[in-house]
């Protein structure tokens, strides 16, 4: 092994939530003699393994993990945090001479490592954030305190009276997201289309890889893995996740816990997968609920819960396709390079040979010797079509455009919850994916039946109500 590598290289491995990353990190570990760094946003706090999906300390093997179960959960760990802490970590096991391996889903912190000046803030708390590290930009609750009045449309208007490039990207709902931009021209003068500017242009010319990379996407066909997600969902219930819920609801009774607005989900613990959709059923636990309602709304969750698990892989699918495939393809002209490669999950019988024995054999390659590593391309069908479709970089936020979905979204009426779904997408690409989805298939195809319906109904009052006129 090349000991000059092994102190300044690094392995990341992303992908959907229940394909294997922590095995697959867990097997390299023990291949290359590495350690597995954490890259998962709720794995970082303390307690709930079970709705956080967390590797147990059986399942390690052995293999040193780090960055997991460390946070106490009544707090939120930021993306700039990790970023410090990973870093310092990776130090720690270049030093020893051993090879860190960053493993997890939230691929917005896996950029944050590997990338210099990412468009992903190092300061903000939006995990869909397109910013830079801005000076004296701090992303503070004082300054969402000093908009606290107004409304999301009026914020949304002030944005777009003095960064209207910025406002295009936002939905006038995206709170965090316009105040964000109005921050950064509050604290450094400028507006924060500028600063993106001159970003994307510095990346063009400038080493933004910190580290020599070998990114494994692990990747399963997407409707093997949706009954696989949903087999999981099953498990999690057998293994008592309704009582990890019980205790955050319980938890976050307490006011000075789990900053941020009531109904917000989207900060700290308060993002795992299930606490929004069995919140209906928590609640009437409490109450004279029958038993037969308690049940519906159980089953019910159920159902949300599975639903939203599948949504969030597309997301994860999306942002990997669009976002890190492009940043990493990027690097590959320059001296730095990150080297992705796809390694195929979807039938669990082939694990042994085309997950851990070709993750292992081209990791010790990338140690050895990064320049003899193997086509990407040629490692399987799927790794070829995945690999062919990314684009050679990144899309410029400034050119984003924002698609709004009337066949998706739901009114409160609509709405299981009596709450208001939009779903917007951010770019073209995003918005063809989508348009492919098959639950865009689907819901396009309930809306037409609806409407063929609808008029159906008003066709035959209308020839009842004429017919009471002759009579």
């Amino acid at each position: 092994m090349a000991t000059s590598l092994i102190q300044r290289g690094l392995i990341a491995i992303t992908g959907t939530t229940g394909v294997g990353k922590s095995q697959l990190a867990i097997e390299l570990a023990r291949a290359v003699n590495g350690e597995v760094i954490n890259a998962d946003a709720l794995q970082v706090y303390k307690g709930y393994d079970i709705i956080t999906n967390k590797v147990s300390s059986e399942e390690m093997l052995g293999v040193p993990h780090h960055l997991l179960g460390f946070v106490e959960p009544n707090r939120e760990y930021t993306v700039q945090e990790f970023e410090q802490d990973a870093l310092r970590k990776i130090s720690e096991i270049h030093q020893r001479n051993r090879v860190p391996i960053l493993v997890g889903g939230t691929n917005y912190y896996i950029q944050s490592v590997m990338f210099r000046k990412s468009l992903i803030s190092t300061t903000s708390r939006d995990p869909c954030s397109p910013d830079v590290a801005l000076p004296g930009v701090a992303g503070s609750r004082e300054f969402e305190q000093q908009y606290s009045a107004k409304s999301d449309q009026d914020l949304w208007e002030e944005l777009r009276a003095v960064d209207p490039v910025m406002a295009e990207n936002w939905h006038a709902n995206n709170r965090r997201k316009v105040l964000r931009s109005l921050e950064v021209l509050a604290a450094t003068g400028r507006p924060h289309s500028e600063w993106i500017r001159e970003s994307e242009a510095a990346r063009e010319k400038e080493e933004v890889l910190r580290f020599p990379t070998l990114v494994f996407w692990l990747y399963a066909d997407p409707p093997t893995l949706d009954k696989r997600l949903f087999e999981r969902v099953d498990k999690m219930i057998e293994r008592g996740m309704f009582g990890e819920l019980s205790q955050l609801g319980k938890d976050l009774t307490d006011q000075t816990a789990f900053a941020g607005p009531s109904g917000d989900f989207s900060a700290g613990l308060k993002q795992a997968i299930g606490f929004r959709e069995f919140g209906p059923y928590l609640a009437a636990k409490s109450t004279s609920t029958t038993d037969e309602d308690l049940e519906l709304l159980r089953q019910q969750g159920i159902e949300d819960m599975k639903l939203s698990t599948r949504r969030y892989a597309k997301r994860q699918i999306a942002w990997i396709r669009n976002k890190l495939l492009p940043e990493c393809n990027g690097t590959l002209s320059k001296s730095v390079k990150a080297r992705p490669y796809v390694l195929d999950a979807t039938d669990l019988n082939t694990w042994d040979s085309l997950v851990k024995a070709q993750g292992v054999d081209i990791a010790k390659q990338f140690i050895d010797d990064e320049q003899r590593l193997p086509d990407a391309a040629t490692i399987s069908e799927i790794a070829a079509k995945l690999l062919a479709d990314a684009k050679e970089k990144p899309n410029s936020v400034l050119a984003w455009k924002r698609f709004h979905c009337p066949i998706c979204s739901k009114t409160p009426e609509e709405a299981r919850d009596g709450v208001a779904y939009e779903v917007w997408l951010n770019g073209q690409d995003e918005y063809n994916q989508h348009l492919q989805s098959r639950q865009h298939r689907k819901n396009r195809t309930y809306r037409k039946r609806l409407a063929e319906r609808n008029s159906s109904s008003l066709a035959n009052a209308k020839g009842s109500s004429e017919s009471e006129n002759d009579d």
